[in-house]
């Protein structure tokens, strides 16, 4: 049996799936057009994106402008750092500190009699070890117990009575004093010392120990440092003391080498015994003030210019960029200059951020004039007034700082128009695709109609292109038979 055709054009000649596809490139038109707007969509939704990461960031370097203790930020110095460091807050009030310091704090230090213990295995003995912390008096015959302070039992048995494993055993309590061995040519020393500094971060060691004797020379007594019990077989090589000094000749002490809450606002470091007073300066810190001006500044221009740029229009090629005419885009560039130069009622000195020394510039963006902004802060008060008011009544008397927060806050809120924007350009970009879809079903349909249509087609020309070679054989056969 003869093989059908299974091409379309085969029998005819035609070249179909040419005439196909040049039918379906009309018909494809609305779709192409589809593919082009959903492009340009997925354009205007990453430019939306990055429109709003930079009106966060602007709302980020404006909430600062009108946070009060901004502009009471202060700096501490000192006339000699290495004697006596200084940091402060807003909470300082600007003056000069004399600071002499006297003492320095320390903590309690005790070691263990040399030659008793020839290494860490060297067994000690069992029964208990018991810590306490609190001050002794100055020649520790009186300990008095740290307010909130427990006795903390330690017991030893046989298989942890080694002087390495004791060590370990204090370490593990957390009773608030450190162990740690000392070895030399005499053999091994237990060292004892009491984790924070202050005189009532003293420590006393009391043992039952299981010979019998808590008060001789011999098992766990040999690490017991108790004077008023006669236990002292552990000598004291460092009392627990608190640090001395006068600030402005007026005496402090305190457990540690860290004054905070002495002074306000104002930690003052102690490094060590001065013979002459350190002059600690505390003065505003203009300069963080400055730097929160400059960094909205900045904030300010990079939006401005990412506004300008997507809707500015090139005279020379007479087009314009992507959100040319855009409402919302157009709108913000409206509403941020306005805000921007829009005067205010906070401080009676300064009417206007350009009085401030933030000063518009001709393209549209700000720049800082450092005079001006150097006379506005002399005054503080008027300046952090005129940026930092809040009216919970009348927000038209809201200081420039927060105004300008609320404009961005509400532009990113949930319900703020640019995540309005965004999910409006998802929704389009969604429709467009089922758009994309629902069309790409119909060019199938259409293809499938065109080539049933075709194929038809070349079947019948195929036919009629047998016939008319069986007529053209007939008539040549015909004239042979009769010439």
């Amino acid at each position: 049996m003869a093989g059908s055709i299974t091409s379309a054009g085969i029998g005819s000649g035609l070249k179909v799936d040419d005439i196909i596809a040049s039918l379906l490139a009309v018909e494809k038109q609305p779709l192409l057009k589809l593919q082009t707007s959903a492009t340009t969509m997925q354009t205007k939704l990453s430019v939306f994106g990055q429109m709003q990461s930079l009106v966060s960031a602007f709302r980020d370097a404006a909430a600062p402008l009108y946070k009060a203790d901004a502009y009471t930020v202060t700096k501490a110095g000192s006339s000699d750092s290495t004697s006596v460091a200084a940091t402060s807050t807003s909470a300082a009030v600007p003056g000069s500190y004399a600071v002499s310091v006297s003492a320095l704090s320390s903590t309690q230090s005790t070691v263990s009699a040399a030659g008793q213990f020839a290494g860490a295995t060297s067994l000690v003995g069992t029964g208990s070890i018991t810590v306490r912390l609190g001050a002794w008096n100055a020649d520790a015959t009186a300990f008095t117990p740290k307010a909130g302070s427990q006795d903390i039992v330690i017991p030893v048995g046989a298989s942890d009575s080694s002087l390495g494993a004791i060590r370990d055993k204090i370490n593990a309590a957390a009773a608030g004093i450190s162990a740690t061995l000392i070895t030399d040519a005499n053999g091994s020393r237990l060292a004892l010392q009491s984790s924070n500094t202050g005189a009532e971060n003293g420590f006393r060691i009391s043992v039952a120990d299981d010979d019998g004797s808590n008060t001789d020379a011999l098992g766990l007594s040999r690490i017991a440092f108790d004077p008023p019990s006669a236990t002292g077989q552990m000598a004291l090589t460092q009392s627990a003391t608190n640090a001395q000094a006068t600030i402005n000749g007026i005496a402090v002490t305190t457990a540690g080498n860290t004054l905070t809450g002495v002074v306000d606002g104002i930690t003052f470091t102690l490094n060590k015994v001065t013979t002459t007073p350190t002059i600690v300066s505390v003065a505003s810190d203009t300069a963080a003030v400055k730097n929160l001006m400059t960094g909205f500044v900045t904030a300010f221009n990079e939006l401005a210019s990412f506004l300008n740029s997507a809707t500015r229009f090139d005279a020379s090629t007479k087009s314009g960029a992507l959100l040319q005419g855009d409402a919302l885009t157009t709108g913000l560039q409206t509403q941020l200059r306005s805000l921007i130069g829009q005067p205010g009622s906070a401080s009676s000195k300064f009417k206007t951020l350009s009085d401030i020394g933030i000063e518009f510039q001709k393209d549209g963006t700000l720049k800082v004039n450092d005079t001006k902004l150097a006379a506005a802060m002399t005054n503080l008060p008027e300046l952090r007034a005129a940026m930092s008011t809040v009216d919970p009544v009348d927000a038209t008397r809201n200081g420039f700082g927060k105004r300008l927060a609320s404009w961005a806050e509400g532009l990113l809120a949930t319900d703020g128009r640019l995540p309005g924007k965004t999910k409006s350009i998802q929704s389009q970009i969604a429709s467009n695709r089922k758009d994309q879809d629902k069309f790409g079903d119909r060019l199938d349909q259409i293809e499938k109609r065109l080539r049933a249509q075709y194929t038809a087609l070349d079947t019948t020309m195929s036919k009629a292109n047998a016939l008319q070679a069986y007529v053209n054989q007939q008539i040549t056969t015909w004239n042979k038979s009769t010439a």
